[in-house]
């Protein structure tokens, strides 16, 4: 396979600032999961704010471990 075949069907997706290359379909699977997972659109629809001990635990369940 070639640099533009591999171009075409790979891509990037950075865990902090740790760049990792993933097959296209499975980095748009995972933008997918982290969308749904993320619940700030809704929250924010419904007028839900959230307690700042909940913003902390939020912010520790967003981090990948490399």
């Amino acid at each position: 396979m070639g640099r533009k075949e591999l171009a075409e069907v790979l891509g990037w997706i950075f865990v902090d600032h740790v760049p990792l290359l993933y097959e296209k379909r499975r980095v748009a699977k995972q933008l997918q999961i982290e969308t749904w997972l993320d619940l700030s659109q809704l929250v924010k629809e419904l007028g839900i704010e959230k307690t700042d001990e909940n913003k902390r635990n939020t912010n520790a369940a967003l981090s990948y471990i490399v």
